[in-house]
């Protein structure tokens, strides 16, 4: 603690963290992060919220630059005495947190799970009262452990744990988390601090160094001692001119103290054996321990060394020759003999090379394989980084650099990937080796929101292995085709398919594969007849559980723009509850779009909207972005459904920027159709028959969105009272729904043609409609051509035949949430004679729900315990417990048996 057992001018501080800690008291969480300049007090904060915390389990760990590269080694500090709770955990999260801690292998999981386990151990060590973690200089944490530490933080509810961060200012603040800057002390705590740590100084000395300090803590500590023969404390950024007023200190030691100081410096963890035992194989004097411990600059408890500051750790380290740091590691090397110190004796005899060694890279390879296998894929690409610099042969280091870049990528580090790509391509002439090299570079491309650059890229690379890799290049252009979809360029879709069917593809495999990705070419081409069978083909495999995951979810994704809702729900569904149950967390922002899509399409509005919450909440949790525009798209057009017109409008104008960006047709047409179908509800027809015949008239007039939504532009032109703007999107429709021939299609076609004939014709279209409405689900869909044919019938006369069809018309927009068609369905009912009180239903009450609260009491209703719901929607088993709580009384029920006769 700054000053002694003292911490001065911090009330405001730990004010806050007093506020966080009764409400940890009361079952409830917080993660904070607190950031500011070097020396300005952040590590005595943390002493002050330990020391603040009676009675509270504590849990510390400290950031270490040269474990930085070394996956989860902070993570094991931090939870090692929760250790003995892992085997309470979901089997997945045990093995992952197992895995991480080097006790298992992670074969198949998903890098994200580690994230989930850590707040799932959280959770049951803060299960006999609060718990506070505690995780000083944040910034130098190893990336797997920050990413699993960031993950439990952002999800931290209803477990009593409170989890602060402190770092400094100069790296990037996670993002999704409270932060708190800590500036320097007023003016008063600082001139307290300074007159207890140098009383001596005269007044002329102390309003330098209180002028010249910023009122930063470390600075008036240690700028003192720089007074003495000096006329000015100097210009240097504060943090380097205390670095180096400990460098003259550290000149003062003998030439034995200053190379085993070095050793500490290099060292890093603190382990004061290992750094004796480096000492002695230098042949270091044994009094150089106890001359360093006698200069203050570190403190010796035990068997740990520590640094009084991390910028005293600089000074001693990068105050030597390169030459002294280089015998300092390799010393360290030599001593670091134990096999589970392999990682640690690669990086330092890494550290030691004068040049390229084959054997350490070979050895750093080694490390970069253990890591990956933990998912530890940020050490992996340092590792391999490193191996590649040390590689004698060209080839050699260009493979480890492309592998380094494929790790970046899978940890989400695309501009050191693209950084690593570059480095490799200038070695590479291999073709294939090339290609591989460029199906990464489009992968950076396509998360930089450049889609088109993404799609050049892999077409040239084709063009090189077209012969030489026929499964690698199937692959390349699969995924050109994929993108050429989602931008809607027609062009460029016929280009990747004109290379797909001339192939060749020498096995029945790859030729089905290539059938495959042919479809998407068929469908946008309007030759939706050819695409059907392979189409089918792949539904029908996506129904089975088998199946790989991939092709599941590609299978969800055809049926849904095929037109099968009812197959792309219940394949979605299944896939979502498949990734929950291995816990792929990293792929489950791409089905929730789909489940979304899929949820709003079947009519089921809440569970799209929740769908799309949890899928952008993931996204934010592991650090990806493509699905965000994407997802809130999908989320607006639910809302659109429901009304809810501000939230909706603020989500597609999102959703449309970003697009306009990285040209995503694809989305651009769900948040165009979102405003239209919002438009349409709200009674405002014609700048939604301006949007939609826009957007059917350029780049996304190839998307399956376009026919999907001449519905709405039939009804809102029949509305508007202008039928010849009916014609055009009708004509879509219909061609269309000859085709696939799905019961939905045909009826909201013969509702269209309702819309467009007169009298007797009218009718028999309205009721051939409701009858294929029987068994074709979408209940909004069914409602709609009920409230269509009940208007019909009163202009015409038959109210009390139309009272019938409105009644269960706006019973079904009340259960489907659809707010304007429901006013609309009531409006028409008055009109026809009939009063509509507003009564409270079940309804009400579900539809009060939060959407997580929805997903926690449909899982319970279902029978799930709550360490099962926990596991499946990656929250703790108390916030379960608090969504139940919160729950009930919005439902009118008391227990977890009487919500089974609710309809969620």
């Amino acid at each position: 603690m700054t000053g002694g057992a003292v911490l001065y001018g911090r009330e405001r501080e730990r004010q806050t963290f007093a506020e966080l800690l009764t409400r940890a008291r009361r079952g409830r969480s917080a993660a904070l992060v607190l950031h500011g300049p070097p020396g300005v007090g952040k590590s005595a904060l943390l002493d002050g919220f330990a020391a603040d915390a009676a009675g509270v389990t504590v849990l510390r760990c400290t950031g270490i630059e040269s474990e930085a590269e070394l996956a989860f080694a902070a993570l094991h500090w931090l939870l090692r005495p929760a250790a003995g709770l892992i085997d309470r955990l979901p089997g997945p999260q045990a093995e992952a947190l197992r895995s991480a801690f080097g006790c298992g292998t992670a074969a198949g999981q998903d890098r994200f799970l580690t994230g989930l386990a850590v707040l799932s151990l959280l959770a049951e060590y803060a299960a006999d009262g609060p718990l506070l973690c505690l995780v000083d200089d944040a910034h130098w944490l190893d990336q797997a452990s920050l990413d699993a530490l960031l993950f439990a933080a952002r999800r931290l509810d209803a477990e009593g744990v409170v989890l602060v961060f402190a770092q400094r200012d100069e790296f990037p603040l996670p993002a999704g988390l409270a932060t708190h800057p800590v500036g320097g002390l007023a003016p008063e705590a600082a001139a307290q601090l300074l007159d207890s740590s140098a009383p001596a100084l005269t007044r002329h000395e102390r309003g330098r160094v209180l002028a010249e300090s910023g009122g930063n803590p470390l600075a008036l500590q240690e700028l003192p001692g720089s007074l003495a023969g000096s006329t000015a404390l100097g210009t240097l950024p504060l943090p380097r001119r205390i670095q180096d007023a400990y460098g003259r200190r550290i000149a003062g030691l003998s030439a034995d103290a200053r190379r085993l100081l070095v050793i500490a410096a290099a060292e890093g963890t603190g382990d004061l054996a290992v750094t004796e035992r480096a000492g002695a194989y230098l042949d270091l004097d044994d009094t150089a321990l106890d001359e360093i411990e006698r200069s203050d600059l570190v403190t010796v408890t035990g068997p740990v060394l520590t640094f009084r500051h991390p910028l005293v750790r600089a000074a001693a380290y990068h105050g030597e020759t390169s030459g002294a740091r280089r015998t300092a590691h390799g010393a360290l090397a030599a001593v670091l003999d134990a096999a589970d110190d392999a990682d640690r004796r690669a990086w330092h005899r890494a550290e030691a090379a004068p040049g390229p060694d084959e054997t350490i890279a070979a050895e750093l390879e080694d490390t970069a394989e253990r890591a990956r296998a933990r998912h530890g894929f940020a050490a992996a690409a340092a590792a391999l980084e490193r191996a590649g610099t040390l590689s004698r042969d060209p080839a050699r280091r260009a493979a480890r650099w492309t592998a380094a870049a494929d790790a970046a990528l899978q940890a989400g580090l695309r501009s050191r990937a693209g950084t690593l790509i570059d480095k490799a391509e200038r070695l590479t002439d291999d073709p294939a080796a090339g290609a591989v090299l460029a199906r990464l570079r489009a992968q950076v491309a396509a998360g930089n929101s450049a889609l088109r650059q993404a799609h050049g890229i892999l077409i040239a690379a084709s063009g090189r292995i077209a012969t030489l890799d026929p499964e690698l290049n199937l692959a390349i252009l699969v995924d050109s085709i994929r993108l050429a979809w989602f931008v809607g360029d027609l062009e460029l879709l016929r280009r990747s398919a004109d290379l797909l069917r001339a192939g060749p593809w020498p096995n029945d495999e790859l030729r089905n594969r290539a059938r495959g990705g042919l479809a998407l070419e068929q469908l946008a081409d309007g030759r939706h007849d050819l695409a059907q069978p392979v189409i089918r083909a792949m539904v029908d495999a996506a129904r089975n559980p088998r199946t790989p995951l991939p092709n599941r979810i590609n299978g969800a994704g055809i049926a849904l723009v095929n037109g099968e809702f009812a197959a792309a729900r219940e394949i979605a569904v299944a896939v979502v509850a498949q990734q929950r149950t291995l816990g792929t967390i990293g792929g489950l922002p791409a089905t929730l779009q789909i489940r979304a899509l899929a949820d709003t399409f079947e009519n089921h509005f809440q569970d799209a909207i929740a769908a799309c919450d949890e899928g952008l909440r993931l996204e934010e949790d592991t650090g990806q972005a493509y699905y965000v525009a994407h997802l809130r798209a999908a989320r607006a057009l639910a809302l659109a459904y429901c009304g809810d017109e501000e939230p909706c409008r603020e989500l597609a104008g999102q959703a449309l920027s970003a697009f306009a960006v990285d040209g995503a047709i694809n989305g651009a047409t769900v948040a165009h159709w979102a405003l239209a179908v919002l438009d349409l509800g709200l009674g405002r027809y014609e700048p939604m028959l301006d949007r939609l015949e826009a957007n059917a008239a350029g780049p996304a007039r190839h998307q399956m969105d376009v026919i999907y939504s001449a519905p709405d532009q039939v009804e809102a032109a029949i509305r508007f009272g202008d039928p010849d703007r009916a014609r055009t999107p009708l004509n879509r429709f219909t061609r269309w729904a000859a085709i696939v021939n799905l019961p939905w299609a045909r009826a909201i076609e013969q509702r269209c043609l309702a819309l467009v004939s007169e009298d007797d014709a009218a009718e028999t279209h309205f009721r051939s409609a409701l009858n294929l409405h029987t068994d074709s689900g979408r209940p909004f869909e069914y409602a709609r051509t009920e409230l269509l044919y009940a208007e019909w019938l009163r202009r015409n006369r038959r109210a009390t035949e139309a009272r019938v069809y409105l009644r269960t018309a706006l019973d079904r927009f009340t259960h489907t949430g659809a707010r304007p068609w429901a006013e609309r369905a009531r409006a028409e009912l008055r009109a026809a004679g009939e009063a509509t009180p507003t009564v409270a239903t079940a309804a009400d009450g579900i539809g009060s729900l939060t959407a997580q609260e929805r997903q926690v009491v449909r899982l319970a209703a279902q029978g799930s315990s709550n360490r099962d719901i926990a596991a499946q929607l990656f929250i703790s088993p108390r916030t379960v417990s608090h969504h139940l709580y919160r729950a009930f009384p919005k439902l009118g029920v008391t227990s977890r048996i009487e919500l089974v006769r609710l309809a969620l």
